[in-house]
């Protein structure tokens, strides 16, 4: 009797450091879960890029400027110096988005290229040719195209 109570106890004991053990594995080869922010939305783990590297790019045609066309400027507003314009049914490049002086009610500037310079133009006149959106531009310290 005396041999099979010291058996039971072993047993035990040895549940008990496996269940310890596989605790201890479990914790210590956990993944961190994503922190969530203020407005509820998980941030990114790594520090990495939040945006594709690949340079995402969509045409977007000129629209209901008549024979004016659309100015392109260096930075998302009205004040910002014209750095080209794009005559009406043109495609405009456009790589990102970003929220600036509103143009009939619409607040989004479209990034693109003309005349081999980066610069905005409204969304307001501008129709996508594809279905396919573009991202947010990253901010790198203020609105002006660098």
């Amino acid at each position: 009797m005396f041999v099979s109570l010291r058996l039971g106890v072993l047993v035990r004991l040895l549940l008990a450091v496996a269940g310890v053990a596989g605790v201890l594995a479990l914790v210590l080869t956990a993944v961190p879960a994503p922190r969530v922010t203020e407005a509820g939305t998980p941030e990114p783990a790594s520090e990495g890029p939040r945006f594709p590297a690949e340079r995402v790019e969509a045409d977007y045609r000129v629209r209901g400027t008549g024979d004016e066309g659309l100015n392109v400027r260096a930075c998302p507003a009205l004040h910002c110096a014209r750095i080209g314009r794009i005559g009406e049914g043109q495609t405009f490049a456009v790589t990102c988005w970003r929220s600036g002086t509103a143009v009939n009610g619409e607040t989004r500037w479209l990034r693109g290229t003309v005349d081999g310079r980066d610069g905005f133009a409204s969304r307001h006149y501008l129709r996508a040719d594809t279905g396919r959106g573009v991202p947010a531009c990253a901010r790198r310290g203020g609105d002006a195209v660098t």
